[in-house]
C-alpha cells in the first residue's frame, strides 16, 4: 500500500475524512483512560501498518520521548538535517491547527487533498476493524501516526524524526526501529496513565530505547528519573550521552529587547561541547533558556549519530539548522508593539520556563495573561506562577471536551491574588481584548494549552486577531 494505488472509496472532500476519523476513539480528547495495553495496543498499531505494507521501515529514525522539550528538540533535529541536504520527515502531536501539521516533508505539511488520499487507503480496513469491534479499531493517534509514516515513505524521505505522543512504551510511535533515541526533560504530566511519580513516568519514556541503539538523556530536573533512564540504558546495552555531563553548553548569552530597544533581535548565542567536538557561537532565535538545552540535546544526537557511521553531517549543517529553526506556539513571537508572544505551555515547569522566557528577553516590561487549560492539567499550579507576574489576566478556554471552565479558571486566578482576572470564553476575543488594553511596551502572552494556542493562531493567521497600530 505504500504505492500509488487508487483506493476504491475516496474520501471527496477533507472535512469529509476529519469526521471519519472523529469517530475512531481519541484518548487526546479523553480525561481519564486506563493506561493499559488493550487501550494502548502496538499490535493493533503493528497490523495497521501492514495493512500499509509496513512504510516505516523504509527509512532511518530518530526517535524522540520525555516531558518537556520533545517537540522543540525534534524540531531542531529535523531543520539540522534538512540543512545537511537530507529529504527528513517529522512526525510531531498534537496539531496547532490542521491535522497536516502532524506530518511534514522538508518542512512542509501534505495538502489537504494528499491527506485524504492517504487516510482513503486505509478507509476499508479501518471500517471493517469498526465492523468487528470497536475495541480492535484503529485509534484516532495511531491513525494520524500510521498516515506520517505512509506519506514519509511514499515521499521517500531520508531521515524522519519522530515524537512520541503519550509516554513511550506503549505509544504508537514506539513500533519504528531508530537509529537514536532521545529523552528530554522529564516532569510530572500524565500521571493518571504514567505515574504518579517521576521514576515511573521516566520509566514509561524509557520503554522506547532498544539494545544496542546509542540514546541521548537532556539534562533532567529530577535526580529519580536521571537514575531510572541510566539504569534503563545499561539494562538493554544502549551507549549513552548526556547534556551535563559527556556534553556541555558554555558561553550562554541572552539576546533581549527591553523596552529602549523594541526591535532587538532576540534568541541566544551560545556553545557546546561534545566529545571531540565544540560548536563555538551557535546563533539561536527559539526563545527560553530550556531551548538552549533542547538545541544541546539535539547536537548531542546528531553527533552521537555521526560517532556511529549512522550519519554524515558537516558542523556547519548543524549550525544552519539551529539557526534557521523555527517553532510555532513554543515562546513564538507573532508581534512587537506590543510583544505578542504564543505559548503552548501546558504545565506548571513549562509556564516557569516561559515566564523566566519573558524575564531574559523582554526585561522591565509589563506582562499581561491569556490563559486557558485542559481540565486534567494542573491549572491551579500553572495561575498561582502567572498570577503574580502579571498586570492583568484574561481566561478563556478552547473548543474541546477536555478544557477547563472560564469561569472557573478565572475565579482561581482571583484566589491567585489576580484580583482583576476575568473570563472571556472566546479565544480570539480574549486576545483582542488583551491586546487593546496593552501599552506598546508590554508583553502579551497567550498559554496553558496546545488547544487554545492552536485557535489562536488560526485566528491570527486569518487575520482575525490583528495587531493594534500603536504611535
Amino acid at each position: 500500500m505504500t504505492g500509488h494505488r487508487q483506493p476504491t472509496n475516496p474520501f471527496r472532500t477533507f472535512q469529509e475524512a476529519r469526521d471519519f476519523l472523529e469517530k475512531a476513539i481519541d484518548y487526546e480528547k479523553r480525561t481519564s483512560v486506563k493506561y493499559t495495553d488493550q487501550n494502548f495496543n502496538l499490535a493493533r498499531m503493528e497490523d495497521l501498518l501492514a495493512q500499509m505494507g509496513n512504510p516505516h521501515r523504509s527509512f532511518r529514525v530518530i526517535h524522540v520521548a520525555g516531558t518537556k522539550g520533545k517537540g522543540s528538540t525534534a524540531a531542531v533535529l529535523e531543520s539540522c538535517l534538512r540543512a545537511a541536504g537530507l529529504k527528513t520527515g517529522l512526525h510531531t502531536s498534537p496539531h496547532l491547527v490542521s491535522l497536516c501539521e502532524r506530518m511534514l516533508v522538508n518542512g512542509q505539511p501534505p495538502s489537504e487533498q494528499e491527506f485524504c488520499r492517504l487516510l482513503s487507503g486505509v478507509r476499508a480496513y479501518v471500517e471493517k476493524k469498526r465492523r468487528e469491534a470497536r475495541d480492535t479499531a484503529p485509534t484516532y493517534f495511531e491513525i494520524t501516526t500510521a498516515l506520517s509514516l505512509l506519506h514519509f515513505a511514499q515521499q521517500k524521505v531520508d531521515w524522519a524524526v519522530i515524537e512520541t505522543g503519550l509516554g513511550g512504551r506503549l505509544d504508537s510511535t514506539n513500533v519504528v526501529s531508530p537509529e537514536c533515541c532521545v529523552i528530554t526533560a522529564i516532569a510530572l504530566d500524565h500521571m493518571d496513565k504514567l505515574g504518579d511519580t517521576v521514576d515511573k513516568i521516566a520509566g514509561e519514556k524509557a520503554g522506547i530505547f532498544k539494545p544496542g541503539v546509542p540514546v541521548i538523556l537532556a539534562a533532567q530536573p529530577y535526580a529519580e528519573a536521571l537514575e531510572v533512564l541510566r539504569s534503563r540504558a545499561e539494562a538493554v546495552d544502549c551507549p549513552r550521552w548526556e547534556v551535563g555531563r559527556e556534553v556541555q553548553v558554555a558561553g550562554t548569552e541572552p539576546l533581549s529587547a527591553p523596552p529602549d530597544s523594541p526591535e532587538a533581535p532576540v534568541g541566544w548565542r551560545f556553545s557546546v561541547r561534545v566529545p571531540g567536538r565544540t560548536y563555538d557561537g551557535l546563533s539561536c532565535s527559539l526563545l527560553g533558556g530550556h531551548q538552549v538545552q533542547n538545541c544541546a540535546t539535539a547536537i548531542a544526537a546528531l553527533e552521537m549519530l555521526r560517532g556511529h557511521g549512522r550519519l554524515d553531517i558537516a558542523p556547519q549543517a548543524v549550525r544552519e539548522g539551529i539557526a534557521r529553526c523555527r517553532w510555532p506556539a513554543r515562546v513564538e513571537l507573532l508581534g512587537r508593539r506590543p510583544i505578542f508572544i504564543l505559548d503552548a505551555a501546558h504545565t506548571r515547569e513549562s509556564v516557569a520556563a516561559l515566564l523566566d522566557a519573558v524575564r531574559t528577553h523582554f526585561p522591565g516590561r509589563r506582562l499581561r495573561i491569556v490563559f486557558g487549560s485542559s481540565a486534567d492539567k494542573n491549572w491551579q499550579g500553572m495561575l498561582v506562577l502567572l498570577a503574580p507576574r502579571c498586570v492583568s489576566l484574561i481566561t478563556t478556554q478552547a473548543f474541546t471536551p477536555r478544557a477547563a471552565d472560564a469561569g472557573m479558571l478565572a475565579h482561581a486566578a482571583r484566589e491567585a491574588g489576580m484580583k482583576s482576572a476575568r473570563a472571556v470564553r472566546h479565544p480570539p476575543k480574549a486576545v483582542r481584548e488583551a491586546l487593546q488594553e496593552a501599552a506598546p511596551d508590554d508583553v502579551v502572552c497567550v498559554t496553558g494549552s496546545f488547544f487554545v494556542a492552536g485557535e489562536v493562531l488560526d485566528a491570527w493567521r486569518q487575520g482575525a486577531i490583528p495587531q493594534p497600530q500603536r504611535q
